[in-house]
C-alpha cells in the first residue's frame, strides 16, 4: 500500500509523462496509464506506436526524451522537488541522448563512437560516450535542453496534469480511450474558464 503522499506523488508524475506524451507524442497512442504497482514499476505509461515504423526523426528521439523527463517535471512543478521515482527515466532519456550524439549523428556531432567497435553492436555505447568529455557534455547539454522544454510545457498545461492525476487518485488506471476523454474535458474546462475572463 502506497501512504497517500506517495499515492499523489507517483499519480502527478506518471499524469507528466502522460500529458508530455500527448503534447509531442506525435505517431503515439496511450494506451495505459496506471499508479498500480507492477514488479519494480510503482506506475506506469505504456504508449505505443500507431504504426510499425524501423525509423525515427530527430524531432521524435526528442520527443521520447522529453517523455521520459515529464515525471520528474511534474514532480518539480507540483512539490518544488522530485522524489527517487524517475531513476529509470532518466535512463531511458540518457541512452536515447547517447545514441543521438555518439552514434546518429542527431547531437551536433557527426562522429559516430560505433566506428570504433569491432560490429554494429559491440562495445559499451554508454560508457564510450559518457567517458568522452565532449561527448558527455554534448549528452548533459542535450538533456538539459529537453528539461527546459519539458518545464515550459506542463507549465503551460497543468490543468491536464491536474485532471489526470485526480482520475488516477480516483480509478488508479486509465485504459485507451479514458484517457483522452480525461484530457479533453481538462481542455475544455481550461477553454471555458479562458472565455470567461475574456
Amino acid at each position: 500500500e502506497y501512504t497517500p503522499e506517495e499515492r499523489n506523488s507517483i499519480a502527478t508524475h506518471e499524469a507528466g509523462h502522460a500529458t508530455v506524451a500527448h503534447l509531442v507524442g506525435t505517431g503515439r497512442k496511450l494506451e495505459v496509464l496506471t499508479i498500480v504497482k507492477r514488479k519494480d514499476s510503482l506506475g506506469l505509461l505504456a504508449p505505443s506506436e500507431m504504426e510499425e515504423r524501423y525509423t525515427k526523426r530527430r524531432s521524435e528521439a526528442l520527443a521520447l526524451i522529453q517523455i521520459s523527463l515529464g515525471g520528474m517535471v511534474a514532480e518539480e512543478l507540483f512539490f518544488g522537488e522530485s522524489g527517487t521515482g524517475p531513476g529509470g527515466d532518466l535512463v531511458a532519456a540518457t541512452k536515447v541522448a547517447v545514441e543521438m550524439v555518439g552514434s546518429l549523428g542527431l547531437g551536433g556531432s557527426l562522429v559516430s563512437f560505433r566506428a570504433a567497435d569491432a560490429g554494429a553492436f559491440s562495445g559499451d555505447l554508454v560508457a564510450q560516450v559518457l567517458k568522452d568529455d565532449r561527448a558527455r557534455r554534448a549528452v548533459e547539454d542535450l538533456l538539459d535542453e529537453q528539461k527546459a522544454i519539458v518545464a515550459r510545457l506542463l507549465s503551460e498545461n497543468r490543468h491536464i496534469i491536474e485532471a489526470l492525476r485526480d482520475a488516477l487518485l480516483e480509478r488508479e488506471e486509465l485504459v485507451d480511450r479514458e484517457i483522452l476523454e480525461v484530457i479533453e474535458q481538462a481542455q475544455e474546462e481550461a477553454g471555458l474558464v479562458f472565455d470567461l475572463r475574456e
